[in-house]
């Protein structure tokens, strides 16, 4: 099954999705303005770490592709679900190619409207680095609310820095 946005559709991830998240695990840039870390992974390693998935319940991984023309865009994810509490935590690393141009918005809109409807969820959470402020925008503009600050949290090109805590709680 998709989860099908306006602009875009969330899919399974496909061995033919290798070149894609190379590109996004391997880009500095994308590395420093996200949370997390990686060592540089190969073509094989890629390869293996696809075979190696499974369905999961406590975590959602998908591709993005744009919905007009099934071009990948990068990936979302849900992860730390938790059914009893009813929360999860939210991913989404575009390419540079597609930021600024709405597909982050209807991504997290399109996964947090299934999160709500589908999952029978009630929040869903997102760490941005306190540097990234589109990111911050960009979840601000899709609903979310600041509600703190862990301080020192990750450590990126030999500081620490801080992480702002977000949050949308279902409506109604």
């Amino acid at each position: 099954m998709n989860i099908i946005g306006e602009k875009v559709l969330l899919r399974a991830i496909e061995m033919s999705d290798k070149d894609i998240l190379l590109g996004i695990i391997n880009d500095s840039e994308t590395e420093y303005s996200l949370g997390g870390w990686s060592f540089p992974v190969s073509s094989i390693n890629q390869e293996d770490w696809i075979r190696a998935q499974k369905l999961n319940e406590k975590v959602l991984r998908c591709m993005v592709s744009d919905k007009k023309d099934n071009k990948t865009l990068g990936t979302a994810i849900l992860s730390n679900i938790d059914y009893k509490n009813g929360n999860a935590e939210i991913h989404i690393k575009l390419i540079s190619d597609a930021r600024g141009k709405g597909y982050g918005a209807d991504t997290i809109n399109t996964l947090i409207k299934y999160t709500f409807d589908e999952l029978r969820l009630n929040c869903v959470y997102a760490h941005v680095n306190a540097y990234n402020i589109a990111s911050q925008k960009l979840f601000e503009r899709c609903g979310f609310v600041k509600e703190g600050v862990l301080r020192n949290r990750i450590y990126k090109k030999g500081e620490y820095h801080d992480v702002i805590a977000f949050s949308i709680i279902k409506e109604g």
